[in-house]
Order: C-alpha cells, then structure tokens, then sequence
C-alpha cells in the first residue's frame, strides 16, 4: 500500500479540523433583577470581562427588572433608571415578566421604545387600539451560529400574569404551553433555541420534559438559585435568585453545527471586585433623592422574616384607617429582612412598591374566613398577614388547594363570631383577586397602602415586630 505524501496528509488533516472547527455561543442571563440598580457597577464589570473573553457574548434578562426600588420606581419617569442602566450594560433582550405589567400599558411602551434590546413574549395578545412594543421571539447571530430565543410570560389563577387586573385590562394572555408548542419550528431554523421564561422552576421542568427541541431554558419568577449544569433530560435550566444578587454564564458548544456540549456556572456579582465607572456614576445621579431618606422611625431589633414586616404593615392599614381588621397578601410583602437602625420612606416604598389604593369593607366573620382562603388561592405566595386577629390554617398535604381547618381568634384569643360584622381594610390588588369583594360595596380611602405605613411609622418613636406571628399553617 502506497503512502500519501507528507504535504497530502498535511492539507487533509488541515481540512478536517476546519470543516469540523468547534464554535461556541456565551451567554449571561439575569432575572428578577427587581430593579436593584446597586449592583449594575459590578455586573457591567463582570460584562467587561466577559466580554473580552467571548466577544459575542449575549446579555438576557428572564423578567421582573422592574419594581422593587422607590430610586427606581418613584424616579419622575418610573422605571427610566433600569432601562438606562440595561442599556448602558447592553442586554440584548429580556422576557416580561408579570411586574413589567406594574408600569401599565403606557409607562411599559415609553420605556421599551427607550430600550436598546427587545422585550420577547409569545402569549402576549394585544389589541391594535392597545399597541405593545413585544415580540414573540428574536434572532441572533453568534459568529455563524444561528440562536433563537423565545419569550413567555406567567399567568397566575385568573389567566393573566401575577398583576393588578387593571394593569393588563385590555390584553389577552394565551396558555404557556400551547404557546410553546406553536413555535416549535424554530428547531428547523436555528442551531440553538432557547427560552427566556418568567413562568418560575416548577414549570420550567415542565417544559423541559414536553418540548425537547429547546436546549437551554433560562428561568424567573420563582426566585431559584440554580447552581449550574442543572439538566432536566437534554435540556439545560438556569435561575439566577434575584435581585442581582446572581448572574449565570452559559456556554453552548458546537461542532459541524451540532451541539455538543452545553455548561453553566452561577457568578455571585456581589462578590466582583471591580466597578465599572461610567455605570458608577450614572448610579450615583439616579440614587439622589432626599424625600426618599427621610427617617420615620428606629427599628430595635432586626426584622428577619415575611411574616414579621407583613404583620407591621397589617398593623399599619388597620390602625390608620380605623379598622377592626387588616389583611395583607403574602405576595405584597416585597423583601423579609431588615437590620435595625432607621426606617426611611424609601424602606417603606421598597417593602410596599405597587401604588395600591386603601378599601374597607364590612364583612362577617364567617366572610372573613372566606377571604382568608381566597386571598391565599388567588396570590399564590402563601397565607396572609393581618392584624386584629390570628388564625389557624390546616390545609390538605395531598391537595394544596385545599382547606381541611380554619381557626380564627381575636386579639382576646376568643374565637371570631362569624354572625358578626367588622370593618376590614385590604389593599385594591386582594380586592380585584377575590371573588367575595368583587360582590361587596367597597369604601375607597383614596390613599395609597404605603403612605398609610408612612403616617404609622411616622408616630412610632421606635418598632420591635422580632418574634411577632399571628398565624399557623398545618
């Protein structure tokens, strides 16, 4: 057998490493940023770095950059400080989330025609007199290789996204999976698919199982620290907690346009040791605000759970309206800890963010049961917090939906007459989620929930809520 020569060997083996040449997509993905902009100056130096590394490297957010921060969400143009700082980053698209819906129809579209990136959500149907700058899905090219990714939205018990009913009024949400489903295609166009969804874990595992065709879902919505290389079949699932606290590197691999290998690693952005200075200062401009300072109040000792900062804003509702009762959903508790020293407006508006209206009702206490389970069904986030009574819950651990027991005292710890009558104040979101005070006369207070915690705070020289718990859940 006769021997190719040398230089023939070397242009074939040459030409085999070419055609079968590995490349490679880099993505950083984000979610449920909540508008913490603190920590944008070290996630656009991670970015930096990043970049140097893989030049086409992709920024995606999975929802919910919105919300959370009274720099952010009180600025004279809400929401502007986090669409400037994404841009200045230069995130490339971002999925809604249900909190993106907290800047109705109007404050959404002024900040996403601001935007520098795209917001993607497929089961977003919007009418042609209500016009929403959203796409379904975007295209990418990395370096020849073709990625596209698809957006998807949550929708909670009443069929749309985890809002106030009057922030969507006038869209239309379809279901996640059937959306999904629909765009399947994208397989036979793109060598890589991914799924930006605000739909939480739990479901994200969901979609994996069914739709084998995506390769990398990039999660929200449910806060999950995902550590990396996180599979659920093929498909690759990351989560990145929230607040900014986290971001996650994807890297996809590719031979002969076929995926190989796909990895992910978490990057605690908090631990970065550098900052970049331009987004440093464009955070010190929008970080200026004295109103916002202001201390109300001297916290003795930390607070350290949901429970304990819900039953202060329970006590709050009731006391500045005059209530028998207040009731707090779980969902509206917005962080669980804070270290004693002062309280300030800002603590409070970043504790209490959606701009809800102050409604009373008069229910019996046989209603106030109904409530209960209601508002715990319809928020989703666990039973709520109150004040003028404690309660407890024995639920069904084969059937979560399900109410076995439910207990309720007053502050005597005599159990609640259900014949009676009593004033109870809820926020305006738990009266458009249940059912019982859709069918009630309501009398608004036309005050937001969060300055009535301002005026009680305001008259508190000092607070103390440790240890404080007025409910049990069996």
């Amino acid at each position: 057998m006769k021997r190719l020569p040398i230089i023939l060997v070397g242009l074939l083996s040459w030409s085999l490493t070419s055609f079968s040449q590995e490349k490679q997509v880099a993505i950083l993905s984000v979610n449920d940023m909540h508008a913490q902009i603190g920590n944008f100056p070290k996630l656009a130096a991670i970015v930096d770095s990043l970049r140097a590394i893989y030049p086409s490297l992709l920024i995606f957010s999975a929802g919910d950059n919105c919300t959370g921060n009274p720099y952010n969400d009180m600025y004279k143009e809400p929401s502007y400080p986090m669409t400037a700082l994404m841009n200045a980053v230069g995130f490339h698209a971002s999925a809604m989330g249900n909190h993106e819906f907290d800047l109705k129809p109007e404050g959404f579209r002024k900040q996403a025609n601001r935007s520098t990136f795209r917001y993607l959500c497929a089961n977003l149907i919007a009418s042609d007199s209500l016009p929403m700058p959203v796409i379904p899905y975007q295209l990418f090219d990395c370096e020849g290789v073709s990625v596209g990714v698809l957006g998807i939205v949550q929708r909670g018990a009443q069929g749309i996204p985890d809002t106030h009913p009057n922030n969507v009024r006038g869209l239309r949400f379809l279901p996640e999976e059937e959306t999904i489903r629909r765009y399947a295609g994208l397989r036979d166009s793109c060598d890589v698919v991914i799924l930006l969804s605000h739909c939480g874990y739990e479901a994200d595992q969901e979609w994996a199982d069914r739709f084998p065709f995506l390769d990398v879902i990039i999660g929200g919505h449910s806060h999950t620290k995902l550590e990396g290389n996180t599979f659920r079949g093929e498909v690759l699932i990351t989560q990145a907690e929230n607040n900014l606290h986290y971001a996650t590197l994807t890297k996809i691999h590719l031979s002969d346009g076929q995926i190989v290998r796909k990895e992910s690693e978490l990057i605690d952005v908090r631990a970065a040791s550098q900052e970049q200075e331009l987004v440093t200062a464009m955070l010190t401009f929008f970080s200026h605000n004295e109103a916002l300072e202001q201390v109300l109040t001297q916290v003795e000792a930390d607070f350290t759970s949901y429970e304990e900062l819900g039953c202060l804003m329970a006590d709050a509702y009731r006391y500045e309206s005059r209530a028998d009762i207040a009731l707090v959903n779980a969902g509206g508790v917005r962080y669980e800890r804070l270290p004693k020293g002062p309280m300030t407006v800002a603590d409070v508006l970043a504790l209490d963010p959606f701009g809800n209206e102050s409604q009373l009702y008069q229910l019996t206490g046989k209603e106030i049961e109904q409530l209960l389970i209601e508002c715990r069904a319809a928020d989703g986030c666990g039973a709520p917090y109150v004040s003028g009574i404690t309660y407890r819950l024995i639920g069904d651990k084969a059937d979560s939906t399900r109410i076995k027991g439910l207990y309720i005292y007053d502050e005597n710890g005599r159990k609640l007459n259900r014949k009676n009558r009593y004033t109870v104040m809820v926020s305006s979101y738990v009266a458009a989620i249940c059912p019982l005070l859709k069918q009630k006369p309501t009398q608004r207070l036309y005050t937001k929930t969060a300055d009535l915690i301002i005026r009680y705070l305001s008259k508190q020289p000092t607070i103390n809520y440790q240890g404080t718990s007025r409910m049990t859940t069996e």
